[in-house]
């Protein structure tokens, strides 16, 4: 795999111009350099983007790829899963690994020997030559597969807090075409590089100001202050425990990179969602006491209530293998969710089926035509045939890679007590295959899908009642088949590309995994054993940056779904029956939409997406109504004003912008977590002293912001307001 490179490049022309072999191939010596115009993509894009280039000499799976990769993906899947636990949610910039791996790859093709070592047999170079674009572009497959906060993690985190149950294709030839790559200069005639690291650096050191010295500016709710002590008026205004209409946040955190580049309409259905949803809907419900929500005492809860308010506490009806006692359940009275995380579920079928809708209405025929035209075809784009010089991973690999992995997950749901049965787990994978088209095409047109979390609850639900456990579980399979599946289909698209070779990227996408899950585990016990406290509720973190919510809102699916069950929690006579309209809703309203289209031909009605809108309607309950202004404020300055006004500035900073910001923004919450938050040894457990920015006084244990509820300045500790419970 290491070979020495060569400067060798594999060139395509028409295929009647071409000396072809009986595998339809060229030979790796010739160039065809006739006057006409060589064969190339259909696609525009691709065209524009993908030289049709290769040379299949170039090393990838290098001593260099191996040790980057395993770096970033470290790095990546510990900041990834700790921002799971935070309030605001930060990300990891892919863009970031690429810029840095670029450097350490030359840095390493320049400084290491060309020594070779011996492992398992394998020789291996430590320097096989010059840093190539195969391997670079691996080594960002790899930490895109691994570098992320793994769906299991909220098995894992449900059952230790709550039952002690222990990119692009253009970049990468940019980067390598080195004349070009140099050339282009920035401000004040910086490199590229330069500019990353200072405008890194910058927020760096600014992002210690809302995540450490003064939280209150993550969450500026300045209406609140007006009368804060108000029941409604925190309800309304605070953006930790409520609406948070209007509020401000300085945080980058809960603004993210993304909104500086996805498209416009799909960011302004979700903004819109988020608005319809937490500025009219949830006031409406609140002042009207629909519910019983001023009863339940908090707008925004995934946690159980009974009718006067208690919360529900499901450990007292639970058998010993964690099934729910009906008897002892039926006995007592019935358990109530807030009206918000029932219309959270409601948007979430929405979303769902809008999704599928919108897809069969905007873009059925044309995936029907490419259907037809790809069923039977002899065709093949330019591109496939280039890559026919590898030899392709047989299906067998995947089919047996499949079968193993299907049964250890099994074996691990029957060892460990899930509850799931296997005819449950291989249920949970047909769902997650079937759904996986729509979703995809969702994603590949606007960058959003809706997940298959809450129709895969449903269905366990329903399969096996009584059994929470189970429901994470089928859950966690359900949706994570589709979702790796996708992404899987785009890191193959990229190194089909990339001419990567089609069994490095099985090795790379293997690697990345494997890494990722052990550093997702490592930090989240980590977090769990500094910070359980705050996670589980016990006691509030009095700055507001900790948060097991997320959490939270997964074992309170689990309890609603698992536990109780849909039958008895959405019965038609029940509290919560509405939920299934989202189906309804979802599937009627693009069809309303499309026929539109059909009348009104000028406007494009197809950015009018329900499942996005639907999707930020449902942005609770696994976040707070942070950041909502701050990131329309971002996305119309980027991607309405300077996209449309000044495109040139836009393609020349955007995405290097927003990788420094992102990537200044990780790297603060990293370093504040391993040695300002305890993560490394509680002795490194440093609070800032008291002052306005995180002004808090204990009067108890319960209420460390004393007499305010929160960092926010917004609501009245000891509960001293004419109303409501907390």
């Amino acid at each position: 795999m290491a070979e020495s490179t060569l400067d060798h490049k594999q060139e395509y022309a028409p295929e009647k111009t071409l000396d072809l072999n009986e595998k339809g191939l060229a030979s790796a010596t010739d160039v065809s350099l006739e006057e006409e115009e060589p064969e190339n993509s259909p696609i525009e894009a691709v065209r524009l983007a993908v030289p049709i280039t290769d040379d299949p000499t170039l090393p990838v799976v290098t001593f260099r790829f191996w040790i980057i990769s395993f770096l970033f993906t470290a790095l990546g899947a510990t900041i990834q899963q700790y921002y799971f636990f935070r309030s605001t949610s930060g990300a990891f910039s892919i863009f970031f690994v690429n810029l840095v791996s670029f450097s350490l790859g030359k840095g390493m093709a320049r400084w290491l020997p060309n020594n070779k070592a011996t492992i398992l047999g394998y020789e291996l170079s430590l320097n096989p030559g010059p840093f190539n674009i195969k391997e670079h572009a691996l080594i960002g497959i790899a930490v895109s597969t691994g570098a992320s906060a793994a769906y299991a993690i909220d098995i894992l985190s449900a059952t230790d807090i709550f039952l002690d149950y222990r990119i692009n294709v253009v970049f990468y030839n940019t980067m390598h075409n080195t004349d070009e790559y140099k050339r282009i200069r920035l401000v004040r005639g910086w490199s590229r590089m330069k500019f990353f690291w200072v405008v890194t650096l910058c927020t760096f050191i600014y992002q210690f100001v809302p995540q450490w010295l003064a939280p209150i500016l993550i969450y500026f709710d300045w209406l609140c202050w007006i009368n804060p002590f108000n029941m409604n008026f925190w309800a309304m205004f605070s953006s930790i425990s409520g609406s948070g209409i209007l509020s401000l946040s300085f945080d980058w955190t809960s603004v993210g990179g993304t909104t500086m580049y996805l498209p416009l309409s799909a960011q302004l259905c979700s903004i819109g969602g988020m608005i319809l949803n937490y500025w009219i809907i949830l006031p409406i419900l609140w002042m009207n006491n629909v519910l019983g929500i001023k009863t339940i005492g908090r707008p925004l809860t995934s946690k159980l209530f009974y009718d006067n308010g208690t919360q529900f506490n499901i450990n007292k009806f639970l058998n010993a293998d964690y099934s729910v006692n009906e008897q002892l359940y039926e006995a007592g009275p019935p358990a109530n969710m807030a009206p918000m995380y029932a219309l959270g579920f409601m948007t979430s079928f929405v979303a769902l089926a809008g999704c599928i809708s919108h897809v069969v209405c905007f873009h059925g025929a044309e995936i029907w035509a490419n259907w037809k035209r790809a069923v039977g075809s002899t065709e093949e784009d330019v591109h496939t045939k280039m890559m026919r010089v590898y030899p392709e991973v047989p299906q067998l690999w995947y089919a047996i890679f499949y079968v193993i992995m299907a049964g250890l997950a099994i074996v691990a749901c029957e060892m460990y007590g899930t509850q799931l049965p296997w005819w449950g787990l291989l249920l949970s994978l047909f769902v997650g295959w079937f759904l996986t088209l729509p979703i995809g095409v969702m994603n590949a047109v606007t960058g959003y899908g809706p997940g298959l979390n809450v129709i895969t609850e449903l269905i366990c639900g329903y399969i096996l009642p009584g059994k929470p456990i189970a429901n994470m579980t089928f859950k966690c399979y359900g949706y994570m088949a589709m979702y790796q599946c996708n992404l899987l289909m785009s890191d193959l698209k990229l190194g089909h590309y990339m001419k990567i070779p089609p069994r490095s990227m099985f090795v790379g996408q293997f690697w990345g995994t494997i890494v990722g899950a052990f550093f997702n585990y490592l930090t989240m016990i980590l977090i769990i054993d500094s910070q359980r406290e705050a996670l589980n509720g016990e006691k509030p973190d009095p700055n507001g940056l900790w948060t097991g919510q997320r959490v939270q809102t997964f074992w309170g699916s689990g309890l609603i779904y698992g536990a109780l069950g849909p039958a008895r929690m959405f019965s038609l006579d029940g509290k919560y029956w509405f939920v299934y309209i989202g189906f309804l809703v979802g599937f009627i309203a693009p069809v309303l939409i499309w026929l539109l289209s059909k009348k009104f031909t000028k406007f494009d009605w197809s950015k009018v997406n329900i499942a996005i809108i639907a999707g930020g309607m449902g942005a609770f309950p696994n976040g707070y109504a942070v950041g909502i202004v701050s990131s329309l404020a971002v996305c119309l300055v980027f991607q309405f004003y300077l996209f449309n006004y000044h495109k040139t500035w836009w393609k020349k900073y955007v995405y290097i912008l927003s990788a420094a910001l992102d990537t200044g923004a990780a790297f603060t919450g990293l370093i504040m977590f391993l040695f300002l938050g305890g993560g490394i040894s509680p002795n490194l457990s440093v609070s800032v002293p008291s002052w306005w920015g995180n002004y808090f006084v204990e009067d108890n244990d319960r209420f460390p912001n004393y007499p305010y509820l929160a960092v926010d300045r917004c609501g009245a500790a000891g509960n001293e307001w004419t109303s409501g419970k907390l």
